[in-house]
């Protein structure tokens, strides 16, 4: 039975490590697909919340109060 500690040396190939300047950079935008624009016409023109746009509706209850006011709650 073998243990999870072996001392056995592994071998193999390793990962080596990247030239600095050769990072992976998110700024390197690609079209997107004709089923994703789609999508997104579809999802647009029902009024729904698009993915890298503000959610104006979330963005009015994050900035209401914590606690009711008005005359139904007492204030």
């Amino acid at each position: 039975m073998t243990t999870l500690g072996s001392t056995t040396p592994r071998t193999g190939r390793r990962r080596r490590p990247m030239p600095p300047g050769h990072e992976e950079s998110v700024q390197q935008r690609h079209p997107d697909p004709p089923i994703y624009r789609e999508l997104l016409a579809r999802w647009a023109a029902d009024g729904r919340t698009l993915p890298g746009c503000g959610d104006q509706e979330w963005s009015k209850v994050a900035a209401s109060p914590i606690w009711p006011s008005g005359p139904l709650y007492g204030g």
